[in-house]
C-alpha cells in the first residue's frame, strides 16, 4: 500500500502498526505546505456480507465523533479527516512527533516533588477535558503520554473508547470469581496479575471509572518519586492491593499524602474527581527560586600566589637593630625589586607573551602559569583572562575556564570572543540554558556570527526546542551557504520534528557541499529509512560504508533495510560484519536474530537472541525473540520460560501473555492458557484473537457458558475490526453449542 494516494489527497508513506483493530500507516499530507505527516487507521469492508459493513460503519462514525470531539483539546491528538474508499475505512489524525515519558522515567533515578507537582498538574488538566466529555482513557500509561518535540508539552495518546458489549460478557469477570471451586486457583492468579503495572482491580474486572485514570496517573507519579522501574510496581503492592512505597521516597508529606490517594486499591477511597487533585496539588507549598544572573556567577577575584605575596617574620624590636646597615640596606633593596617587579605593566606583557608562546608549542600548562603571573600584575587584562581560559578549556579544566570568561567579559561586555567560548565550554557542561544565553549575548554583540547561531541552535536541540533550532540553523546557513554542518544538523532537527522530507533535502545539500563525509550519507540513509525507502536507505548505508569502513552504526542500520526488503541473507551479513566491528552491538545481535528467524533458522535465532540478552539481560524483546524461535524448534518449556522473563520485564507486553498462553494451549496446560489469555486481554481489551483463542481452551475444558462468551466477545470485536474471517470462524463456533 505504500505511496497509495487516499482521498486524493493523504499518500502512504510506511505502515506503523499492525494490531487486532487493523493496519495503522504513516502517511504526508499532500494539500498543506510541506507535507506534515498524519496518521491513518484503516478498518477493511471487503468481503462481508451485506449487513456487516453497515454496522461496522455504524460503529466507526459514533467512534469517529468521540474521537473529534476529543480532539478539540491542544494535547490530545486532532482529528483531521474520516472516510469510505475502495471498500475501507479511513481514520486520519494528527502526528505527534515526540518521546513517550517512559523515556524520562529511569529506574534509580528519583524525580524532585516540583517536577512531579509540573507533571500531576498537567496530565490532570487534560484528562479534566477528557471526563467532562463522558470518556475515560483506560490506558493512562507512560508509554501513551507523549512530550511534544515542538513545545514541550505532554500529548495523551491511544484512548480505549468503550465497545458495545453484551452485558453478560462485561460480567464476566465477576462471575468466573465466583464460579466453581475447579477454577479458584486460576482466579487467584488472575486477580493477583490484575494488580500489576497501571490498571486497577476494578478496571481489570471490567469496571473502568474516571478514578481510574487518576490511579494509573497516581501510579506514574509513584514511579517518578521513587525511581523505581515499571517491572518493580507489582513488587511493592501487599496482598490487599496497596501500594507500600513511602519508605523508598524522599517527597513532601502532602505530595505523598496525595498520592497514596490517587493509588487507593480501593476506588472508594481514592480521589473521585481530577478536581479534587487538583485542589490539593494547589495547597502544596512552591517555594519561588530566583533566576541565576550572570553578576551571580561570577568567581571571586583571584588570589595573588603565596611566592608574591609572602610574609617576613615577624621580628622582635631588638632583634631588628642588631641587623646593622648592611642587612637593612639588603633588604630595602629586595623590596623595592619586588614592587617594581609586581607593579610593571611592561613586565605584564613580558609573561603574557612567554603565556601566548607556550600555549602555541602546545605546552596549555606553561602557559597557564605565565598568564596567572601576569593576572597578578594586572588582574582586570580582559584579553590575558580569556587566553587563559582558552589554555584552561584545552586541558579539560572547564569550570575554572569559564570563571575567567565571566572575569573577562565582566571587564569587557563587548569581548563576544569569551562569550562565545564561555558558551561552547556551558553547553558542554550540560549548562544548555547558560549556553544559550551566551550565544545570544555573542548575537547581539556581532549579529553576523554565523558560528554563534549554529552553536545556539544545537543548545536548542538539546533542549528539546526543535522550531527554535531549525530557525538558527537557518539563519546560520543564510550566513554562511557553505556550512555543511548547519545543512547536516537542520536536517536532524526537521527529522526529529517530523519533517523527513525537509530532513532529505537538507541532507542531499550538505552532501553537496562536502561529498566525502560518511556521517552525512549516513543520516540521509536513516531519513530514507523513515520513509520507507529502504532501498535508497541501502544505497546511502553502502557509500557511508565505502567512505568510513569502520563505521558498525552503518552496517547494523544498512541490516534493518535489507530486513523490510526481505533480503535475509544480505541483512545477516550486514549484521555480522557490524558484529566484527563492535562485537557488542545490541542491534545487531537482535537484527541477526530475526533474519534467522524470518530463514526458519531457530537454532541460529535462538543463539543470537542469547547473545543480545548477554549483552542486555533487560530486554524484553529480546527474550520474546528467543521464545518464538525456541517455540518454532519445539523446545516449549524454553519458550514459556522466555516469555515468562519478558513479562517480567514488561509487565504490560500483552503479546508476550497472548503467546504464552498459546504454548499452554498446545502443551495442554489450559488453565494457565486461560489465565494468559485472561491477563492479555486486561492489558488489551480489544485483542479479538485473545478471547477466540481462550474460547477455544474453554471449550477443551468444558467450560460451555464462558467459550460461548468469549467467542461472542470475539465476534463483535472482529466485527468493529473490519476483519470478515475472524468474525465467521468465531459465529461458526457459537453456532456449533446449539
Amino acid at each position: 500500500m505504500t505511496s497509495q494516494l487516499l482521498d486524493k489527497r493523504y499518500r502512504i508513506i510506511q505502515v506503523t502498526g499492525v494490531t487486532t483493530a487493523g493496519k495503522t500507516y504513516l502517511a504526508a499530507d499532500t494539500h498543506r505546505p510541506g507535507y506534515p505527516h498524519c496518521t491513518v487507521r484503516e478498518i477493511q469492508l471487503a468481503g462481508k456480507n451485506s449487513q456487516t459493513p453497515q454496522l461496522t460503519k455504524i460503529i466507526f462514525q459514533r467512534n469517529a465523533e468521540k474521537i473529534e470531539k476529543l480532539g478539540k483539546h491542544g494535547q490530545i491528538p486532532e482529528l483531521l479527516a474520516y472516510f469510505e474508499e475502495n471498500q475501507s475505512l479511513y481514520l486520519i489524525e494528527e502526528f505527534v512527533a515526540g518521546e513517550p515519558l517512559s523515556q524520562e522515567l529511569i529506574p534509580g533515578k528519583a524525580w524532585t516533588d516540583d517536577r512531579v507537582i509540573d507533571l500531576l498538574q498537567e496530565v490532570l488538566e487534560i484528562l479534566t477535558f477528557i471526563h467532562e466529555n463522558a470518556c475515560i482513557h483506560r490506558q493512562i500509561q507512560p508509554e501513551n503520554l507523549i512530550r511534544r518535540e515542538s513545545d514541550g508539552k505532554l500529548t495523551v495518546i491511544n484512548f480505549k473508547l468503550e465497545q458495545e458489549t453484551d452485558p453478560q460478557i462485561a460480567n464476566f469477570q465477576l462471575q468466573l470469581i465466583h464460579g466453581n471451586s475447579s477454577q479458584v486457583s486460576v482466579t487467584q492468579k488472575q486477580a493477583q496479575i490484575a494488580f500489576t503495572a497501571y490498571i486497577p482491580i476494578e478496571q481489570a474486572a471490567g469496571n473502568a471509572r474516571y478514578s481510574s485514570d487518576i490511579y494509573a496517573l497516581g501510579t506514574i507519579a509513584l514511579q517518578a518519586v521513587t525511581g523505581i522501574s515499571a517491572g518493580e510496581l507489582a513488587a511493592v503492592r501487599n496482598s490487599k492491593g496497596e501500594i507500600n512505597w513511602r519508605d523508598r521516597a524522599n517527597c513532601s508529606a502532602g505530595l505523598a499524602a496525595i498520592i497514596d490517594k490517587m493509588v487507593r486499591a480501593n476506588f472508594e477511597e481514592r480521589y473521585q474527581e481530577t478536581a479534587e487533585v487538583l485542589a490539593d496539588l494547589k495547597q502544596i507549598p512552591r517555594p519561588t527560586i530566583a533566576r541565576e544572573t550572570k553578576v551571580d556567577r561570577l568567581p571571586q577575584t583571584i588570589v595573588t600566589p603565596a611566592f608574591f605575596r609572602k610574609p617576613l617574620p615577624r621580628s622582635s624590636k631588638t632583634l631588628w637593630l642588631l641587623l646593622g646597615g648592611t642587612a637593612a640596606a639588603a633588604i630595602l633593596t629586595a623590596g623595592l625589586i619586588y614592587l617594581w617587579h609586581s607593579k610593571n605593566p611592561a613586565r605584564a606583557k613580558e609573561l603574557f607573551a612567554r603565556g601566548q608562546s607556550k600555549a602555541q608549542q602546545g605546552d596549555k600548562a606553561g602557559a597557564i602559569a605565565y598568564y596567572t603571573q601576569a593576572l597578578a600584575i594586572d588582574a582586570k587584562d580582559a584579553e590575558t583572562l580569556y587566553k587563559r581560559a582558552n589554555a584552561r578549556y584545552d586541558t579539560g579544566s572547564k569550570e575554572e575556564a569559564i570563571q575567567d570568561y565571566t572575569q573577562a567579559i565582566q571587564v569587557n561586555p563587548n569581548h563576544s570572543k569569551a562569550t562565545y567560548n564561555r558558551g561552547l565550554a556551558r553547553r558542554e557542561l550540560g549548562d544548555l540554558r547558560g549556553a544559550v544565553e551566551d550565544f545570544t549575548q555573542t548575537i547581539r554583540i556581532d549579529p553576523s556570527d554565523a558560528g554563534a547561531y549554529y552553536e545556539r541552535a544545537l543548545a536548542y536541540y538539546d533542549l528539546g526546542d526543535r522550531k527554535t533550532a531549525i530557525a538558527d540553523y537557518t539563519e546560520a546557513i543564510r550566513l554562511d551557504p557553505n556550512n555543511a554542518n548547519a545543512y547536516s544538523s537542520r536536517g536532524l532537527a526537521r527529522s526529529a520534528a517530523g519533517d523527513k522530507t525537509g530532513a532529505m533535502a537538507d541532507f542531499t545539500q550538505a552532501i553537496q557541499i562536502s561529498p566525502q563525509e560518511a556521517g552525512i550519507y549516513y543520516s540521509r540513509g536513516r531519513a530514507r529509512f523513515n520513509l520507507a525507502d529502504y532501498q535508497g536507505a541501502v544505497e546511502d548505508y553502502t557509500k557511508a560504508i565505502e567512505l568510513d569502513p569502520s563505521q558498525a552504526d552503518a552496517y547494523t542500520n544498512r541490516c534493518s533495510a535489507h530486513l523490510n526488503l526481505a533480503v535475509y541473507d544480505k541483512a545477516i551479513a550486514d549484521c555480522t560484519a557490524a558484529i566484527r566491528l563492535d562485537a557488542k552491538d545490541e542491534a545487531a545481535y537482535n537484527n541477526r536474530c530475526i533474519a534467522y528467524l524470518n530463514l526458519k533458522q531457530f537454532q541460529k535465532a535462538a543463539e543470537d537472541c542469547s547473545l543480545t540478552i548477554g549483552l542486555n539481560s533487560n530486554n524484553p524483546k529480546a527474550y520474546s525473540n528467543r521464545g518464538l524461535a525456541r517455540s518454532a524448534a519445539g523446545d516449549k518449556p524454553g519458550a514459556i520460560e522466555d516469555f515468562s522473563q519478558a513479562i517480567r520485564l514488561n509487565p504490560s507486553d500483552a503479546v508476550a501473555y497472548s503467546n504464552r498462553g498459546t504454548i499452554y494451549f498446545d502443551i495442554k496446560n489450559y488453565a494457565s492458557a486461560v489465565e494468559d489469555f485472561a491477563q492479555s486481554l486486561r492489558l488489551n481489551p480489544n485483542n479479538a484473537t485473545a478471547y477466540y483463542s481462550r474460547g477455544l481452551v474453554r471449550r477443551q475444558l468444558k467450560d460451555r457458558t464462558g467459550a460461548i462468551e468469549d467467542f461472542q466477545k470475539a465476534a463483535t470485536l472482529f466485527l468493529e475490526q473490519g476483519r470478515a474471517d475472524g468474525f465467521q470462524n468465531a459465529q461458526e463456533q457459537i453456532n456449533s453449542f446449539k
